[in-house]
């Protein structure tokens, strides 16, 4: 008989939703999604990707990146500059504004850790990260 509630893709989804829903609640209330929060959080270790870059470490399409950068302009926590090693190509950093927010939306986040993780041995996190990224990787 099937199982839904021990079904693996189940679980997973429902997993995410939860986590999701508490990540949302941190970030909201700079006025950025989750997807948002993670265009910044990639910049924020290594400003001046492109797009492209970008979308292929969040596994997101052209389009959608291009909408999360837009927003994040908009929202001036972000800026586009000419690639100096390709004038064709544009590169992205974040702004003072965007630099100004991280402590404060990493703080909050930590909240959200703590919350996961009081569920969790160290050596079961450990664990579960090693097999989603396994899972994350084409």
């Amino acid at each position: 008989m099937f199982d839904i509630e021990n079904w693996l893709p189940f679980l997973l989804a429902k997993s995410h939703q939860h986590t999701c829903g508490l990540m949302k609640s941190c970030v909201e209330k700079f006025g950025l999604t989750p997807p948002q929060f993670a265009t910044l959080a990639f910049l924020w270790k290594k400003d001046g990707l492109n797009q492209q870059e970008l979308g292929n470490l969040m596994n997101v399409d052209r389009t959608t990146i291009g909408g999360i950068v837009e927003k994040l302009e908009k929202l001036g926590l972000v800026k586009r500059e000419v690639d100096l090693a390709d004038r064709r190509s544009q590169v992205l950093f974040t702004t003072p504004k965007g630099d100004g927010i991280r402590e404060e939306i990493l703080d909050g986040l930590g909240q959200v850790k703590l919350a996961l993780g009081d569920r969790l041995t160290p050596e079961e996190q450990e664990q579960l990260r090693a097999l989603l990224n396994k899972l994350r990787t084409k």
